[in-house]
């Protein structure tokens, strides 16, 4: 093989926006140069070209001449090699000298158990994450073996790396992947129980490598938190007697965890960024109907008469609507009957969370309705969240609204921002498809640089032109007619939307035009997995909502590469460009042809909300009998509306970890 040129390593790139842009720029190019170490800026700023402090290339020279050498080792003698490098670790010997041998030596046990052999490409965003990066891979590159060298390598000192990814069935489906490998290698693997009591968890932390969803890594921490506040200190003496006896603190028995050593992040930026707006938080709940549910119903009743922009103003991209001092002094007045009895919270909360609920808040976009209860839906994964809940009684408002019976609110024990969390390990890096776009933010919160990493094969992705419609019905109809052309050629056809309400909707369309198809949203996510992997059969039509099944292999026959490959159609854009590409790179993988295609319209919720005057404006435009607007002026209104939303994510983003840093000084200092 041909070692990939230093040129094949470029410097991250800046997003999109102006300020924002120069800022991200900044700050990308900052961690870009210092998270690389000398060696590695050097060769990008042509300088220092013979440093051999940490050269990619170098390493990889020395993992393609040992692997030649292992190459010759009986398979029996590959696992002595590995308590080799243990031992070598335990005696103090750097990690730099033995990462080559690691990689090496994962590499050939690969081939011979797995018939999987590391290609050159994998070798080097391996090496970028041993430095603590980013390594954007596109889609199909093999991100789950470089996992393996790096687990692997970062798990030599015996403290335990923890391998998080974004949901549940694609840890068990990457630890299955790798026990038998991590086995034959002398290390222990374990895959993380949700749900279970302490000792199971414990023994899956015990493991040299424990695959569990990032989710559940924090919260297992706030449980360990929780956990030592509950036992009593030792006195001054004990204190002394437990050192010199080298026993454990009190309570530590009774720990899920032993420590939080290294964390290697698969879909990095859904992990440390997407799940970043919202807090880990652990909070108890009386089980059972809520014993005040009466000011709720009122609420919800209330809001129907009160009048927008008098009493109260709709709110914005990122604000919930609130009162005007003309509706607190409605509100407050006898022309309503309020149970003042049975107030939790301010009157003017309840009211508040029901407009939220009625006008912010929408069924099967932001939740679904199971079995009688409100069930969350992650905006970025489609995926239905029965396990959490909205805080100060806004959970409770929606159920108001949906004429459901009101459950008990839940009271927060324990929380860490995200951000905060990950920051907690010594080592963290990561690996995803679409990193660029956020190269700053990564550097900026945890010092990672990202590195982009070069195709194993060139890309034959065809990108269509965009196509933007005055409404949203003559886009489905246009939707419609593409997909009905494409399947009769045989080629298969996977579009991606926002929310759930927009999947039935494209659903229905396609029924009523006899033309087969599945669909993969929250109400079917037990099932996902399987519909997602036979997307690229030959004619196939497959609906999902946002990345559900994000991860998983979507396998595409010869006779189907012949048609076209796969072909992405996006619904819409999404408030992250990062979300976009996550999309259209389903297709086109591993070299494969493929192509995608965006549509737009006025109607959409990106536009309407971010830029609400040029949807009117593009609503009003002229547009030809199909209801299709010409022109590619309209695309970068979507861009610039995209960009809005990006920012003011970033901004809630910052704000939460910002917020949880000064309430962690003030519980440190009280």
């Amino acid at each position: 093989m041909s070692t990939s040129p230093p040129s094949a390593l470029r410097p991250v790139r800046p997003g999109l926006g102006e300020q924002w842009s120069r800022l991200r720029r900044q700050y990308a190019v900052e961690g870009y140069l210092h998270g690389l170490g000398h060696a590695a800026a050097g060769r990008i700023l042509s300088r220092n070209r013979n440093s051999k402090d940490w050269d990619d290339h170098i390493i990889l020279d020395e993992v393609n001449r040992l692997a030649q050498r292992f190459a010759l080792v009986p398979t029996e003698q590959l696992a002595a090699h590995s308590l080799r490098l243990r031992e070598e670790v335990a005696a103090g010997r750097p990690f730099r000298e033995l990462v080559s041998s690691a990689f090496a030596l994962v590499r050939e046990a690969s081939k011979r158990l797995l018939g999987l052999y590391h290609h050159e490409v994998q070798i080097l965003a391996g090496l970028a994450m041993c430095r603590g990066a980013v390594a954007e891979m596109a889609t199909g590159e093999g991100k789950t073996l470089v996992q393996s060298l790096v687990a692997y390598a970062l798990a030599l000192p015996g403290k335990g790396v923890h391998v998080a990814t974004a949901n549940s069935y694609l840890a068990q489906r990457d630890q299955e992947f790798s026990a038998e490998l991590f086995r034959f290698l002398g290390m222990s693997s374990a895959l993380l129980p949700e749900q279970a009591p302490t000792h199971e968890k414990r023994r899956a932390y015990l493991a040299d490598v424990t695959f569990g969803t990032g989710t559940e890594f924090g919260f297992d921490y706030l449980r360990d938190q929780l956990e030592r506040f509950r036992v009593p200190g030792p006195r001054l003496g004990e204190r002394f007697a437990r050192v010199a006896l080298e026993l454990p603190p009190p309570g530590e028995a009774f720990l899920a965890q032993r420590g939080l050593a290294h964390a290697v992040l698969d879909e990095a930026d859904s992990i440390l960024i997407d799940e970043a707006s919202t807090p880990l938080v652990i909070a108890t709940k009386e089980s059972g109907s809520h014993r005040h549910p009466a000011p709720f119903l009122v609420a919800c009743d209330l809001v129907s008469h009160l009048r927008e922009g008098v009493d109260y103003l709709p709110g914005e991209a990122t604000k919930p609507p609130r009162l005007t001092e003309t509706g607190e002094s409605r509100i407050h007045s006898a022309e309503f009957v309020v149970p003042w009895n049975e107030l939790c919270r301010p009157w003017k909360r309840y009211v508040e969370n029901a407009l939220s609920a009625r006008y912010r808040f929408h069924r099967d976009v932001h939740y679904v309705v199971q079995e009688g209860k409100v069930v969350i839906v992650d905006e970025f994964t489609g995926r239905a969240r029965a396990e959490s809940s909205w805080k100060d009684g806004l959970h409770q408002a929606v159920e108001a609204k949906e004429n459901l019976e009101i459950q008990a609110e839940s009271q927060s024990a324990a929380g860490i921002a995200r951000q905060r969390f990950y920051r907690l390990y010594e080592n963290l890096c990561g690996m995803t498809g679409t990193a660029l776009d956020s190269a700053g933010e990564f550097w900026e919160v945890f010092r990672m640089p990202v590195m982009t990493i070069p195709r194993h094969r060139p890309n034959q992705a065809k990108v269509l032109p965009t196509r933007v419609f005055v409404t949203d019905s003559a886009k489905i109809r246009a939707i419609v007619a593409d997909i009905a052309a494409r399947r009769s050629s045989g080629q298969p056809v996977l579009v991606g939307t926002r929310t759930i309400g927009n999947s039935e909707r494209l659903s229905s369309e396609l029924k009523s035009n006899g033309i087969p198809h599945a669909v993969i949203n929250a109400r079917q996510d037990a099932e996902e997995a399987s519909i997602i992997a036979s997307a690229g059969a030959r004619g196939a039509v497959t609906i999902a909502t946002n990345m559900a099944g994000r991860g998983t292999h979507i396998s595409v026959g010869p006779n189907e590469l012949e048609c076209g490959g796969l072909h992405v159609i996006a619904l819409e854009m999404e408030e992250s460009r990062r979300i976009d590409l996550q999309l259209t790179g389903r297709s086109a993988r591993q070299g494969q042809p493929g192509s995608n295609q965006t549509f737009l319209s006025a109607d959409d919720f990106l536009l309407r909300r971010y830029l609400p005057l040029e949807a009117e404006r593009l609503a009003a435009a002229r547009a030809d009998a199909n209801g299709e607007v010409k022109g590619a002026a309209w695309e970068s209104v979507f861009f610039k509306a995209q960009a809005r939303a990006e920012k003011a994510r970033y901004e809630t983003r910052q704000g939460l970890l910002r917020h949880d840093e000064w309430l962690s000084e003030t519980k440190r200092r009280l």
